[in-house]
């Protein structure tokens, strides 16, 4: 049976009071969310839609509110840790793959923990910045004009995006024509193969959980990545923490536009938020604070005009959608505990990386996961999935073949969103 709005609506109580709030739920999606940021190519979503598929299951542990707070926790918890694989392993999705090769020469000069400190204060101070943002945006009526602007606010994102390629170092301004023209390639390819997957998705066997984006995320993001990983000799790592500089507030920035509108993520907006970035510590400032950003202002934006810009939002809609002013505050200040709890357990796990790191063969671990991450794709959307994870993998490989960043395969989402607007 399909389970929808009408379905869950008995589902859709008032929100709980802290008072009266049982802090299971919060430990339960704290947990998925370190699953989930662990683990490449497994997206928070995922678990989202798990719960919500199994929603008369879950029914008989958890009182609905309760999964709801599962599902946010869980959406908040993630974009702390899933700087982890990045650094360590260097298989992101797509909202960290911006980052892939300034955490790792972080990492090969002995500044691995560093950089996942950055990340972990960035997102902390990320959350904090966005809070007055959040309710500011409750007070916004922008439904009419937010759907106008879709389509010319991705068409801009696309021409950002292409200007944002730099040339060879020493190279001349012929070799930057080159490089943007190559973005717009990689652009147009994975475009095509995202039209394709929105076109014929029927054809998926999409299991409870999976979607469409499984195998295109994981073959345009995760696994060209570990497919080029090499034994290489990683030095000892300092542990030193970092506070960001004012990058974070450009990742919020980014964060806020992105959480706006439809067919872009986090990745993006820290490519518009470090446009002019040249140092390892703001690329991965702008990555991570856009990351929380974007995870918590989605939420402002369905309270306030119900549009719903990430999979682990539409599954909160579904349980509780009508909350009060005060239900929200109590649901931001939960968050707040969530955030701290998240920012310890990232620092924590940091430094057992850290440590243990020259003692794990990681192009072994790469070999793993990309086995690992192919069953997984068969498993949540069959034959034809794995198809385009194929494909996928291969204009991945490309955009790194001709030296441009990853995060132009994204326009497997954009590209149709335009086609769907214009």
């Amino acid at each position: 049976m399909e389970v929808n709005a009408h379905t869950l609506a008995r589902f859709n109580v008032p929100f709980f009071t802290i008072a009266s709030m049982d802090f299971l739920p919060l430990a339960v999606g704290i947990l998925l969310g370190i699953v989930s940021g662990l683990l490449p190519g497994i997206h928070n979503n995922t678990f989202s839609a798990l719960m919500i598929s199994n929603i008369f299951i879950l029914t008989e542990f958890f009182e609905p509110e309760e999964i709801a707070l599962i599902i946010f926790a869980n959406s908040i918890t993630h974009t702390f840790l899933d700087i982890l694989p990045t650094v360590f392993i260097g298989a992101p999705d797509e909202d960290t793959a911006v980052s892939i090769l300034p955490a790792h020469a972080m990492l090969l000069d002995g500044r691995g923990f560093e950089a996942v400190s950055i990340s972990a204060f960035s997102s902390l101070i990320s959350y904090v910045l966005s809070i007055p943002v959040f309710f500011v945006l409750l007070n916004l009526s922008l439904k009419g004009i937010l759907m106008e602007l879709t389509a010319p606010f991705l068409i801009l994102v696309v021409i950002l995006l292409i200007l944002s390629e730099r040339e060879d170092r020493f190279a001349g301004s012929l070799n930057r024509v080159l490089r943007m023209s190559e973005a717009l390639a990689i652009i147009l390819l994975s475009g095509v193969i995202g039209y394709i997957a929105f076109k014929y998705s029927f054809l998926f066997e999409v299991r409870a959980g999976g979607n469409i984006f499984i195998p295109m995320m994981i073959g345009f993001f995760s696994i060209p990545v570990l497919i080029q990983s090499r034994k290489t000799s990683i030095p000892d790592q300092r542990i030193e923490l970092a506070i960001p500089g004012r990058r974070v507030f450009h990742g919020c920035a980014g964060g806020f536009l992105v959480s706006m509108f439809p067919g872009v993520s986090s990745g993006i907006a820290s490519v518009i938020s470090s446009f002019s970035n040249r140092k390892e510590e703001e690329y991965i400032t702008s990555v991570s604070s856009a990351n929380t950003s974007n995870a918590l202002l989605c939420y402002a934006i369905f309270f306030s005009m119900g549009f719903k810009r990430s999979g682990a939002v539409d599954a909160f809609s579904r349980i509780v959608s009508d909350l009060d002013y005060g239900e929200i505050r109590n649901l931001i200040l939960l968050g707040a505990i969530v955030v701290v709890i998240a920012f310890f357990v990232t620092i924590l796990l940091g430094y057992i990386f850290s440590r243990v790191l020259r003692e794990v063969d990681t192009h072994n671990l790469s070999k793993l996961l990309i086995v690992f991450l192919v069953a997984y794709t068969y498993f949540m959307t069959g034959t034809y999935g794995i198809l385009f994870l194929i494909t996928s993998t291969i204009v991945g490989l490309l955009a790194a073949k001709l030296g441009v960043r990853r995060i132009n395969c994204m326009g497997c989402v954009i590209l149709p969103s335009i086609l769907l607007r214009v």
